[in-house]
């Protein structure tokens, strides 16, 4: 951490190599392989191509809206407190006009550090980072042609970025966008959708192939599945399938213990001492959940002697 706060103060960027787990990799580029990317103009800067899939964008905007992510740019960067981050999932090609020109970033205010992931499966070349200070100089090369890899880079008065043109047949895809000091992090949109797609309280579903869990097994979060909890409900993400699911408080706690490696007869014995229940029947439930958890594939079960094994 002192070496990347180091390098920031020095040359105003960092690269963070391995930024974005491989298997939620998969999930995404899955999602946006003949995705609908459409002509955006920005004014004074230029214009690239912008992915239109909100369902996509909305689990990717709550990957990047995570506490502890901030807190890890912060220290990272030195950066005042991130109220929020907002972004775009944007690509690169060499056509005519697709091309940003050097600009600084602060038309919107609150634009504390900015970042992108590279999102393209095959290396490219150009659309390379370059900053500079508005003074004059040389301008700084910050490379990222490393598939799920990061750059976040400093926003301030006396700077000015651009990325250089995509040459060549493959494109750029990446994600970017911007730390903001404001507003708190709130997206209805989620909510929205989770909603329509939830799990409804007290329901039972298909077990889908899992009628004979084994209680004494362990369940593991793949890595395409991404959670947030809020103080009433939990929403859990499945970026391979783009669907939101909210849990209630007592699902929530379920996949909690499940996320934490308990066993589901570990995490029955949990929950039925916190809520004073027989435990024989607080586990009937969270079979049922389990089962409910797993038929979504937003957990893989395993059996006791695979734990072990594993």
């Amino acid at each position: 951490m002192r070496a990347l706060r180091r390098h920031f103060d020095q040359r105003n960027f960092i690269h963070l190599p391995g930024f974005v787990d491989r298997e939620m990799l998969r999930a995404v580029w899955g999602r946006m392989r003949d995705g609908d990317f459409r002509s955006a103009v920005y004014e004074g800067v230029g214009k690239d191509l912008k992915l239109r899939n909100p369902a996509l964008w909305n689990v990717l905007h709550l990957f990047m809206n995570d506490p502890r992510l901030f807190r890890f740019i912060r220290r990272a960067t030195g950066c005042p407190p991130i109220g929020s981050f907002h972004g775009r999932i944007y690509r690169m090609a060499e056509q005519p006009g697709v091309a940003l020109d050097w600009h600084d970033d602060r038309k919107s205010r609150g634009r504390l550090v900015a970042i992108s992931i590279n999102l393209s499966e095959r290396p490219y070349r150009g659309g390379t980072l370059m900053i500079r200070t508005k003074s004059g100089g040389g301008a700084e090369s910050a490379p990222n042609v490393g598939f799920g890899d990061a750059v976040a880079f400093r926003i301030a008065p006396d700077l000015e970025h651009r990325v250089a043109p995509v040459t060549g047949d493959t494109p750029k895809t990446a994600l970017t966008g911007w730390f903001f000091s404001y507003p708190k992090f709130k997206n209805s949109a989620v909510f929205a959708l989770s909603r329509r797609r939830g799990f409804a309280d007290g329901a039972a579903a298909e077990a889908r192939g899992e009628a004979h869990l084994d209680t004494s097994g362990r369940a593991t979060i793949p890595a395409a599945v991404v959670s947030r909890e809020y103080p009433r409900s939990t929403l859990v993400f499945d970026l391979a399938s783009a669907r939101f699911y909210k849990l209630n408080q007592t699902a929530a706690r379920i996949w909690n213990l499940l996320a934490q490696g308990q066993s589901i007869h570990a995490a029955a014995a949990a929950i039925a001492k916190e809520y004073g229940a027989p435990r024989r029947a607080v586990e009937g439930d969270v079979l049922a959940i389990a089962r409910q958890l797993a038929g979504r594939k937003l957990i893989r079960l395993k059996r006791a002697a695979q734990a072990r094994a594993t």
